[in-house]
């Protein structure tokens, strides 16, 4: 799929350290936008509702969590994305495609493989990040895609992202929400 970035409609990224802060984070955003927005949030495939609580003992390795996130962010680019912003919404994707870098560099993956497995996502208008409060105990594995890498994993990734995101920021490449 090669999706035509030029349309009319307008692309946000946000990327949340803390899964249950998307929605609402996605929500102020949209208040400062006219016209009519939208969201597309992580799972929308269904890909890692499927996964939750099935009964194998071997646990995906970063790299396929990457790839699945890859085919989660494909069928939302294909059935809520780009159709919205061919009718020029606005669109806030949450998570979006740093999220999928994140991981892979939290995991030593190599940028250029990255790279390849991102290129079919068009490039957002707008990026923003929530890194939000650590709360003293995980959230469920369904939350958000950080949460569940790290059910998946076995360990809080949450300041591990928190740190590539604000990193991000300080190469200019996102905004605190």
């Amino acid at each position: 799929m090669a999706p035509n970035a030029a349309s009319s409609g307008q692309l946000l990224s946000l990327d949340v350290i803390d899964g249950s802060d998307s929605i609402p984070a996605a929500k102020r955003l949209l208040k400062s936008r006219a016209g009519e927005t939208g969201i597309s949030k992580w799972d929308a495939s269904s890909i890692f509702f499927e996964m939750h609580g099935l009964g194998v003992d071997e646990r995906p390795s970063p790299r396929t969590l990457v790839f699945l996130y890859a085919a989660d962010m494909s069928f939302r680019l294909r059935w809520e994305i780009l159709p919205a912003l061919q009718e020029s919404k606005c669109v806030v994707a949450v998570p979006y495609i740093e999220t999928g870098y994140a991981l892979g560099t939290i995991a030593g993956l190599p940028r250029k493989w990255l790279n390849e497995v991102f290129r079919f996502a068009p490039k957002a208008q707008e990026s923003y990040r929530v890194n939000g409060p650590a709360s003293v105990c995980l959230a469920s594995a369904t939350t958000g895609f950080i949460e569940f890498c790290s059910s998946m994993m076995e360990q809080d990734l949450r300041p591990k992202f928190a740190s590539y995101f604000d990193d991000l920021e300080r190469r200019g490449r996102c905004r605190s929400l």
